[in-house]
């Protein structure tokens, strides 16, 4: 099956990355930085980027992530429709630029994801054979995890898989795989992906796990089962990833029921990752001064919690700047005022805001624990 290589990058990524150092003390002044203040308590602290978020902020975006992080995450660049233009033929060319780009200022990266319902190529039949769509994840996970092997921290081998509203009797999601090859190709995922990548880390990761409503603990509940049937089954799953994109007011935050979970979840013998972190405003006022300080509140809240726990080693953000927010081009993220939403740690012009302080406030309040291997 052809591969198609890297290509040529682009010179103002390569200048990017040149012009960037990364170190444990990157920040400047006095004040450390999200990075250290994590690392100095076990934790890996990083965020999402793509090419496209690095071309249009060449020289602000770079120095953000040199300064806050120290893992990236390739946002679009390892999903199928950017690695599949056709059903037997990869191109890792745009993957391989963003691994580059973290890989010149020392910083490893994350896999996001191998297998999703979404981003799918164009090519992709929605309602796949069964021979057809155990074809496709075999090659696709074999080729992609291998070409990669030994390169990345960790892989979201398996995205939202949950949605028990939909009625499956184990509470999953409807997709093509589930449709074709039922439950069971989870865990094969997982199977094969240990097999093409040995040392990365391997996680399930998924959204709206944090709040309390009847919503989100049905999701709370079928999460907990079918962690806990592959492990009972021996899947190489080492991770549930906890995605976190917060939406204050729209449901109640309960520390007690949200703790409980976590600690459900690590008593199974996996760790955690909570790996796109970011805050929707969207019913939040549209004074920027009160949004800011209720948006700061809630994230607080939930890292407070979240980073008490020893299973939780790794914070990821889902961006780190409002400029160029992927929440813009998604019509039903809006607010009905009409205004931006605000979801990140720094504003348009690379200030921070006070989300940012409030996280820095929960690592430094977070207890210490042991770093863990990478494997």
């Amino acid at each position: 099956m052809p591969v198609t290589g890297p290509g040529r990058r682009t010179t103002l990524l390569a200048a990017a990355a040149s012009a960037t150092t990364f170190g444990p003390a990157a920040a400047s002044g006095a004040e450390a930085s999200l990075a250290q203040l994590a690392w100095e308590k076990g934790i890996l602290f990083g965020t999402m980027a793509t090419l496209d978020l690095l071309e249009e902020s060449p020289i602000l975006l770079p120095e953000a992530i040199t300064r806050d992080a120290r893992i990236v995450v390739p946002g679009l660049e390892l999903k199928w429709d950017k690695l599949r233009p056709a059903p037997d033929r990869f191109d890792f060319s745009r993957a391989e630029a963003m691994l580059a780009f973290a890989e010149r200022q020392g910083l490893p990266s994350k896999g996001h994801t191998l297998v999703w319902h979404e981003a799918l190529p164009r090519w992709f039949n929605l309602s796949p054979t069964r021979d057809e769509a155990q074809a496709l994840l075999r090659t696709h996970i074999s080729t992609v995890g291998r070409h990669f092997a030994g390169r990345l921290h960790s892989w979201d081998v398996v995205n939202e898989v949950i949605q028990p509203h939909e009625g499956h009797p184990q509470g999953l999601r409807n997709t093509p795989f589930l449709r074709a090859l039922g439950p069971d190709y989870i865990e094969e995922a997982f199977e094969l992906a240990a097999a093409a990548d040995p040392r990365a880390i391997r996680v399930l990761n998924e959204f709206n796990l944090e709040m309390d409503n009847s919503y989100q603990e049905a999701r709370r509940r079928a999460m907990l089962a079918l962690l806990e049937r592959l492990v009972r089954r021996g899947a190489p799953i080492d991770a549930l990833g906890i995605q976190a994109h917060l939406v204050p007011r729209q449901a109640p935050f309960r520390p007690e029921i949200f703790r409980r979970f976590l600690r459900d979840v690590a008593s199974l013998g996996l760790r955690i990752q909570f790996t796109e972190l970011d805050i929707q405003d969207r019913f939040l006022p549209a004074d920027i001064g009160q949004r800011d300080a209720m948006a700061a509140t809630a994230i607080g809240e939930v890292l407070a919690v979240a980073l008490a726990e020893p299973a939780v080693d790794l914070v990821t953000l889902w961006g780190l700047s409002d400029r160029g927010s992927y929440m813009s081009r998604i019509p039903d993220l809006q607010r009905r005022d009409g205004k931006p939403q605000r979801p990140h740690l720094y504003d348009e012009a690379f200030l921070r805001k006070p989300a940012w302080h409030a996280v820095a406030q929960a690592f430094r309040a977070a207890p210490q624990r042991s770093m863990r291997p990478t494997r």
